[in-house]
């Protein structure tokens, strides 16, 4: 017979499924007429790489300094911008390790200029404080960012980027039992603030590296 918490670790990974599934189908359609008319090489990366840079929307977060983080924080240096949580239980910390460990390896290998700014959005403003942000991203990297905001603003920014988070009711009634399920592609942002490339889920630091030094030859052959 099939219990109850079968039942939902079932449906857990259905909606897995179809959030990959919903994310990648999104950003064909949302990019797919870009990539079909782009007269630039194809650029060979994990994931993929927009040949003409989408502008961003306006957006108003807190970092984990308590300052306002909003789109114009983008502009004057490259960014890497993942969106997690920090009660999530593998793919937000293996990806932030693998962010940290990307981050030291180009830092021996590039400028200091050259270097992307990490920041992680919370999906889960109800439970990622400031003071948790903070806490959670210097854990992996003291020069990471973390930004927060309500959740109407991340939904917005969520959905102008084509991702998809989705609240799990966990067992019990409490009401912080819960975990989300959610995208966790990498967006690459170049220095006019305009999103580049994203990179795909799971994150291994040696081929970020590699990709993001694509990224940079990329643009300056363009």
């Amino acid at each position: 017979m099939t219990t109850q918490s079968q039942r939902k670790k079932h449906t857990g990974l259905i909606i897995s499924i179809l959030l990959a599934l919903a994310t990648v189908a999104g950003i064909v359609i949302y990019f797919g007429e870009i990539t079909k008319t782009a007269t630039a090489d194809t650029v060979k990366i994990d994931g993929m790489y927009l040949p003409t840079p989408k502008e961003m929307i306006d957006f108003q977060l807190t970092d984990n300094t308590g300052k306002s983080y909003s789109q114009a924080n983008l502009k004057g240096h490259w960014t890497m911008m993942f969106f997690g949580f920090t009660n999530c239980g593998m793919v937000c910390p293996t990806t932030m390790a693998a962010l940290n460990d990307m981050y030291k390896t180009l830092k021996k290998e590039l400028p200091i200029d050259r270097l992307p700014a990490v920041v992680m959005v919370s999906v889960d403003p109800d439970r990622d404080s400031v003071e948790r942000m903070n806490e959670y991203v210097h854990a992996f990297n003291p020069g990471f960012l973390g930004a927060r905001a309500e959740m109407p603003q991340i939904q917005a920014l969520e959905k102008a980027l084509h991702l998809v988070a989705v609240k799990m009711q966990a067992d019990g009634n409490a009401k912080n039992q819960y975990t989300i399920n959610h995208s966790a592609e990498i967006m690459v942002f170049n220095p006019e603030g305009k999103l580049q490339a994203f990179l795909s889920y799971p994150h291994k630091a040696d081929e970020m590296v590699q990709d993001y030094k694509t990224i940079l030859a990329a643009q300056q052959v363009s």
